[in-house]
């Protein structure tokens, strides 16, 4: 994929269609040009490159000098960036005002698909930016390292930060339980896993795949958050016993009010074991 592809397709992700980015691009490389050099330096069809420059100037991102023929010059990158997102915030107010109405209606605890693997990663960032008390974590350190500042900003705020993995992830103030195994022998044996809680409310897990298919979940349904907990509590637990490390200060602190209660049941029935 060359340079004019990639750019291509950042601006197409901002709403653009193929030959409306297409133009743009190909004027921030050249200008100003007619309609005709637009044209042919940005392989944009004749048929087409009339509607793409309209559309284009409507939303501000092209001008045209007042000349014979007219030439057009593209809105700077950073105005342009500028205008979309004061466009898209205003879209989303609007959208809030209307909407929320419709919000007691949502099943709260409903599990709810993500598609795809950087719709995932983008949920989680948005997690750990929400995070208030606590954010544990089971993960790789590919997906690590593409929230690793959203982690450490999480922490500087006060959030304590608790990590399992079977890889290596260093990061400064959090508690980190790592085997640092290498990614590559652990591919041999399965693929990348990711659990994410956010303040024991919600919850990210699934199969963090590269196929644009993939799905994974995120909820607030309380019961698939405590098997979530749970699951990591275990493996810091192991991980503790194989590399005889005290963990029962972190384990401690990740139970649930209803696991100290149910603890003391169990001291009550069995007197004599420890718990």
């Amino acid at each position: 994929m060359t340079k004019f592809d990639t750019i291509k397709q950042k601006v197409q992700d901002l709403g653009f269609t193929s030959y409306e980015a297409m133009a743009y691009v190909s004027l921030l490389e050249n200008n100003p040009v007619t309609r005709y050099e637009l044209g042919k330096n940005s392989g944009v069809p004749r048929s087409a490159i009339y509607n793409a420059i309209q559309k284009l100037e409507q939303m501000g991102a092209v001008n045209a000098y007042s000349s014979e023929p007219e030439k057009y010059v593209p809105l700077p990158p950073d105005q342009l960036l500028e205008y979309l997102e004061r466009q898209f915030h205003d879209k989303i107010e609007k959208a809030r005002e209307q909407l929320k109405d419709f919000e007691s209606k949502i099943i709260p605890d409903h599990l709810w698909n993500i598609v795809g693997y950087d719709n995932l990663i983008i949920k989680v960032r948005e997690l750990i930016e929400k995070a208030e008390k606590s954010i544990y974590i089971s993960n790789w350190k590919t997906e690590f390292k593409l929230f690793k500042s959203d982690l450490e900003e999480a922490i500087a705020r006060g959030v304590e930060v608790i990590i399992y993995s079977f890889t290596d992830i260093p990061i400064e103030g959090a508690k980190t339980y790592c085997y640092n195994l290498a990614e590559k022998d652990l591919e041999k044996i399965w693929g990348h896993k990711i659990i994410v809680i956010s303040d024991k409310n919600e919850l990210v897990m699934g199969e963090a795949s590269r196929d644009e298919h993939k799905k994974t979940v995120w909820t607030k349904n309380r019961a698939l958050i405590d098997i979530a907990l749970s699951h990591i509590i275990l493996d810091i637990t192991i991980y503790g016993i194989r590399l005889e490390t005290d963990v029962s200060e972190t384990v401690t602190t990740m139970q649930n009010n209803e696991t100290d209660d149910l603890g003391k049941l169990l001291k009550e029935k069995f007197p004599n074991i420890k718990f």
